[in-house]
Formats: structure tokens, C-alpha cells, sequence
């Protein structure tokens, strides 16, 4: 049953990912987060989150500052500044951020 369960997660994901693929814009979307929870009917729930390997191919600086872009191109400051503007504009929102090492760069601790 366990197995089973499993299976009919994964296969809910790769549906959802299937549906949503190539729907990304870049354009600011407005989401109605006002209606709550349906009862008798399937609830999702989808939190934006980031994940970036620290110390992966650069450095834990050049990460953060977005420098040599020939090896990963990647800027976790504009991440963060985006998403702390974000919340603060709706604060309905929710964030996940696993490298708690970043924090400390971006609050200047």
C-alpha cells in the first residue's frame, strides 16, 4: 500500500510538472490566495522555494554576487531581493530558503 501511495505521489507531480511545462513567462502573475480551503475537494498547496548547492562549481561569494557566470550563471542576491520584495508587497506569500548560509551574506551579519 505503501508502494502504491508512492507511486500515485510521483505520478501527481509528474503530471502537474507536465501540465505547467513551458507556461513560465517571467511576467508578474496575480494569484486569488483569498478562497481558502474546499472541502471534499483535493487542496494543493504550492510554495515557492530556492535551492542552490553552496560551494557547488563557485565559490560561496561568487554565488552570491552572481561573478564568473562561465561556469554557472547565477546571482542568489537578486533571488533574495526579489523575493524579500515580493513578500513584503503580499504577505499571503510564503518563501522556503535552504542555505541559511546566504542569509547571513545577504543581511550582512
Amino acid at each position: 500500500m505503501e508502494k502504491l501511495a508512492g507511486l500515485a505521489s510521483a505520478f501527481l507531480c509528474g503530471s502537474l510538472f507536465l501540465c505547467l511545462y513551458g507556461t513560465v513567462s517571467g511576467a508578474y502573475v496575480k494569484y486569488n490566495t483569498g478562497a481558502g480551503v474546499v472541502q471534499g475537494k483535493l487542496n494543493v498547496h504550492l510554495v515557492a522555494h530556492s535551492h542552490d548547492d553552496v560551494g557547488w562549481l563557485k565559490t560561496i561569494d561568487q554565488y552570491f554576487v552572481g561573478s564568473n557566470n562561465s561556469i554557472q550563471g547565477a546571482c542568489v542576491e537578486n533571488v533574495l531581493d526579489s523575493v524579500v520584495g515580493a513578500l513584503l508587497r503580499n504577505p499571503n506569500r510564503k518563501f522556503v530558503f535552504a542555505e541559511m548560509v546566504r542569509l547571513l551574506l545577504f543581511t550582512h551579519l
